[in-house]
């Protein structure tokens, strides 16, 4: 996966149980992206296309594994299934065994695009055991007034499913969540803003709030502190703005498809459809074109 060119401040990831983050440390200019996508497409996003930090470290990839200080390795990872996710053969599954644990998987590829262009959120959730133990949230870091990243200017907003109308506590099977309804679907915001974690509103009135705002660090799922026991799984989070969009779709592993991705060491980071590795380059391509 190709590094981050851009100038990116330490932002410290917030979880849905995290009220008061601390603000990025230090400042740099966000860059502005054109609202636009190419499209309508779906990304594969396997271990090989993320890199794992540790919290409130700036991202060396577009794509970051951040988990806290003291949460295994283990408590986030690709899986395949469980079931037969919307997506693919697998997903992306977080578990917390301890309430002070906490992970977040980030993409920064949407640095710059402003929240009044975004025209569609969602995701789907499988929750592996009942009780009260929430789904993973979406979370976007965003600047409220776009342009450069001031003193007061950062938030993360935050979704999720059980403070939506209509919340189906889905326990065992998969369900779609639309983050976006028509900007209908709630949403809260760290901060200081009238969209607090106690009082979520519409993502219609945070766009209203802060008619500037852009997204100005991550976007992705985040299993928060303070939900020991959490153990739930996400696949097909997708955004959409200026007319196109983006799925994301969770894998254990990366197929090779063409010559071309075996190519300058992509072998490394594809398997087989089974998910075995390629002894080399000439292997890759050997299984693109034989099927085996």
């Amino acid at each position: 996966m190709n590094k981050l060119t851009l100038a990116l401040p330490i932002l410290l990831v917030s979880a849905a149980c995290d009220r008061s983050p601390v603000e990025p440390a230090t400042l740099s200019p966000a860059s502005t992206r054109s609202a636009s996508l190419a499209g309508n497409s779906t990304v594969v996003v396997a271990e090989a296309s993320v890199v794992r930090q540790l919290e409130d470290t700036p991202p060396t990839n577009n794509w970051v594994l951040y988990t806290r200080a003291g949460t295994p390795p283990t408590a986030g990872q690709f899986v395949i299934g469980p079931d037969a996710p919307p997506l693919g053969v697998g997903s992306f599954q977080s578990q917390l065994p301890l309430s002070t644990q906490k992970l977040t998987l980030f993409n920064y590829d949407h640095v710059g695009t402003a929240l009044s262009s975004i025209t569609g959120l969602s995701y789907a959730t499988y929750k592996n055991t009942g009780g009260s133990f929430p789904f993973p949230s979406i979370n976007i870091q965003i600047d409220i007034n776009g342009g450069t990243l001031n003193p007061g200017e950062f938030r993360t907003l935050v979704f999720e499913p059980y403070v939506q109308p209509g919340f189906i506590d889905a326990v065992g099977m998969w369900e779609s969540r639309d983050a976006y309804v028509g900007g209908a679907a709630k949403w809260w915001s760290t901060g200081s803003t009238p969209c607090p974690q106690s009082n979520p509103c519409t993502w219609n009135t945070i766009v209203a709030t802060y008619p500037a705002a852009t997204i100005t660090g991550g976007f992705g799922i985040n299993a928060g502190s303070g939900n020991m026991g959490l153990d739930g799984s996400v696949d097909a989070l997708s955004i959409a703005y200026g007319g196109g969009s983006v799925t994301y779709d969770f894998e254990p592993f990366v197929t090779a498809t063409s010559r071309e991705s075996c190519k300058d060491g992509g072998w490394k980071t594809r398997t087989r459809a089974d998910g075995s590795p390629f002894k080399n380059q000439g292997d890759c391509v050997s299984y693109v074109n034989n099927g085996h």
